[in-house]
């Protein structure tokens, strides 16, 4: 019986949802990949509103790749590779955003962001924290795993030849609340947006993959995989009879 419930799984399995496997980018073999973009971020709409108000009377300024326009930052320049076969690598910025406040007792810099691309469904900031903590901590970390986004949750679309990833949840990782010494870990931050350079047969290519991955399983799968269950038992039942009679 065991010997059927594992053909069973087996069966089930080879008629579940294979991983978005995009066309390539070029006639090669090359597969699709971005190695330019930008990046939108808003860092925490209510942290800026404190900076900026009456408590802190702070402000924040910016430099680099890096820039600030209401109501988010934008990460312009950003380089690196994402290879879309599996969704691996990162892109990065170099700049900074230093936010400074209560005369100066509240002033930390954000700098050289990274994003790293881990799978399809997670990214992870990675920065680089320095100066003082709002508590007057002093920071000097490198390579901090700041902040994880949930890529399944985000908006993707095709834009021309532009892969476009909207609406990414970001979250501050433990790394991020000891260097930022603010918020705690699983603290929301703004949402994060992302413009990529993969050309036009490959943005589409990417889209289509993940919406025929991310299809819930229709009625004729279902009944597939039922047939398939009774097939594998009754054929088990049927040797087992057999090797009776044998006997």
């Amino acid at each position: 019986m065991i010997a059927a419930l594992a053909l069973v799984v087996v069966l089930t399995a080879s008629l579940g949802v294979a991983a978005p496997q995009p066309a390539s980018n070029s006639a090669a073999t090359d597969v699709c990949a971005a190695q330019s973009g930008l990046a939108t971020w808003g860092f925490k709409e209510s942290f800026r509103a404190y900076i900026s108000g009456s408590i802190a009377n702070g402000e924040w300024m910016t430099s680099g790749d890096i820039s600030y326009s209401t109501p988010a930052f934008t990460l312009s320049a950003l380089t690196g590779e994402v290879l879309f076969d599996d969704a691996v690598g990162e892109l990065g910025a170099t700049g900074s955003i230093r936010f400074t406040g209560h005369e100066g007792i509240l002033d930390t810099t954000i700098a050289d962001p990274r994003l790293v691309f881990e799978n399809w469904d997670r990214l992870v900031l990675i920065v680089d924290v320095m100066g003082t903590t709002q508590e007057f901590v002093p920071v000097d970390e490198a390579d901090v795993a700041f902040a994880e986004g949930d890529l399944a949750a985000a908006s993707w679309r095709a834009e021309g030849d532009r892969l476009v990833i909207e609406a990414i949840p970001l979250t501050l990782t433990s790394q991020g609340a000891d260097a930022f010494g603010t918020y705690p870990a699983g603290e929301p931050l703004d949402d994060l947006a992302l413009s990529l350079s993969v050309g036009a047969s490959c943005a589409t290519g990417i889209i289509e993959a993940r919406a025929s991955a991310s299809a819930p399983l229709g009625p004729l799968v279902i009944a597939a995989i039922v047939l398939a269950a009774v097939v594998a038992v009754a054929g088990f039942v049927v040797v087992r009879a057999r090797r009776r009679l044998r006997r």
